[in-house]
């Protein structure tokens, strides 16, 4: 109601209501980034159950694209790399995946959000830390502690403290 209420006050209209063929579509892209293969389109396409859409987006989340998909946004907030990209030769960070497949493992398996940060900063810390260890990928990769900081207080924070280290 608040939305048709700004759209009628502006003067406009709600769009027409999507298909199926372009709903599923649009659900497989922004979860998974891929789009349905035929079969899928045809089974929701076909399918008369009120619930069909939750099934498509259930079987969307289960998915370990999903997980991919979305660690991939966390992981540039993190400033993931899998090594140090040189001019002349190209230096791989030790364990580096284990960092990147813990985000995708993390997101697939839901971990609450409140766990998932506090793994980053401080899992050896944590009971039960064993799961969670890989998290501290956050803190370890790269060389750089200045960087470290910086990286930290803009994802968790959300501020830029990167100048303060020296200033």
């Amino acid at each position: 109601r608040f939305i048709l209420s700004q759209l009628e006050t502006a003067g406009l209209s709600p769009g027409v209501r999507a298909d199926r063929r372009t709903l599923i579509r649009r659900a497989t892209f922004d979860l998974i980034g891929l789009p349905p293969v035929p079969d899928e389109v045809d089974t929701f396409v076909h399918d008369p159950s009120p619930r069909a859409f939750e099934k498509v987006i259930d079987r969307l989340l289960s998915s370990p694209h999903y997980g991919e998909r979305w660690g991939r946004h966390w992981l540039d907030l993190a400033r993931y790399a899998d090594g140090q990209v040189g001019v002349t030769v190209d230096t791989p960070f030790r364990n580096a995946f284990r960092y990147r497949d813990w985000v995708v493992d993390a997101l697939n398996q839901d971990l609450p959000y409140n766990l998932f940060v506090k793994a980053q900063i401080a899992a050896d810390q944590l009971p039960d830390s064993a799961a969670l260890l890989a998290g501290l990928g956050f803190q370890a990769i790269g060389a750089d502690n200045h960087d470290r900081v910086d990286v930290s207080t803009r994802v968790f924070l959300g501020l830029t403290v990167g100048c303060a280290q020296c200033h």
